[in-house]
C-alpha cells in the first residue's frame, strides 16, 4: 500500500512538474512575443530600435511631414544577402563597409504608439558629385481613401565644392532648394518631393552636377 502511495506521488509530481513548464513555457512565448507588439511601439526611441528594417549605422535625419515622421539613416547591407544581385551587375564592386542610404517612414506618437508605414528599401551607387535618390509613401484608410501621398528625394554631397542642392520635377518651372545635413564628415541633401531633376550649385551659382533631364 505504501509503495503504491509513493508512485502516485511520484505521478503527482511529475505531471504538476510538466504542466508548470509548460505554463512558464507557454508565459514566456507570450512575453516574447508581446516585446514586439506586432509592429505597434511604444515610443519613437522603441521604434526605431526594433522597427527599423536594417541595422542603423547612423541617423541622418528625422523630420515630420503632415502626421508622418520621416527618418533617413545609414545601413551597411550584408553583402551575402546580396551576393547573388551584385553578380549580374558586373560595373557595381560590392564592399563589405559599403553604406546605403534608407527612408523610413512612421506614424503616431508616444501617448498612443507608433508603427512602421510604407516600404523601406536601401539605395547606393558611387558618384564623385552627388547622388539622386527617390522613394514614396502611398497609405490608405479601412475606406481605401488616401491617408498618405508624397514623394522623398534624398542623397549624399561628396563633392565639396556643392554648397546647396536644388531639385524639381519635370512639371516645375522653378528649382526648391534642398535641406542640406552635416553628419559628421558626411554631407547629405532631403527633400519632400518629386526630385526628378537634382543640381548641385557651388557658392558661387555654378552648376556643379546635374542629374535628370
Amino acid at each position: 500500500m505504501k509503495q503504491i502511495r509513493l508512485w502516485l506521488i511520484i505521478i503527482f509530481i511529475a505531471v504538476s512538474s510538466s504542466i508548470v513548464n509548460s505554463l512558464l513555457k507557454s508565459e514566456l512565448q507570450a512575453f516574447e512575443v508581446g516585446k514586439f507588439e506586432f509592429g505597434k511601439y511604444d515610443n519613437f526611441d522603441e521604434a526605431l530600435a526594433k522597427g527599423l528594417t536594417y541595422d542603423m549605422n547612423k541617423l541622418i535625419y528625422t523630420t515630420q511631414h503632415g502626421g508622418v515622421t520621416i527618418v533617413m539613416y545609414t545601413t551597411i547591407p550584408d553583402c551575402i544577402e546580396f551576393q547573388d544581385v551584385m553578380e549580374f551587375q558586373d560595373d557595381i564592386e560590392f564592399q563589405n563597409e559599403m553604406e546605403a542610404l534608407v527612408v523610413q517612414f512612421f506614424e503616431g506618437n508616444d501617448e498612443e504608439g507608433w508603427e512602421v508605414l510604407g516600404p523601406a528599401g536601401w539605395t547606393h551607387y558611387e558618384n564623385d558629385n552627388l547622388t539622386v535618390y527617390d522613394t514614396f509613401l502611398r497609405d490608405y484608410d479601412d475606406s481605401g481613401n488616401v491617408k498618405y501621398a508624397f514623394d522623398v528625394t534624398f542623397g549624399e554631397v561628396n563633392n565639396p565644392k556643392i554648397d546647396t542642392v536644388e531639385t524639381k520635377s519635370h512639371h516645375d518651372t522653378m528649382f526648391t532648394e534642398a535641406t542640406m545635413i552635416q553628419k559628421g564628415l558626411g554631407r547629405y541633401y532631403f527633400h519632400i518631393g518629386v526630385g526628378a531633376i537634382v543640381r548641385g550649385i557651388s557658392v558661387n551659382g555654378e552648376i556643379i552636377d546635374q542629374q535628370g533631364s
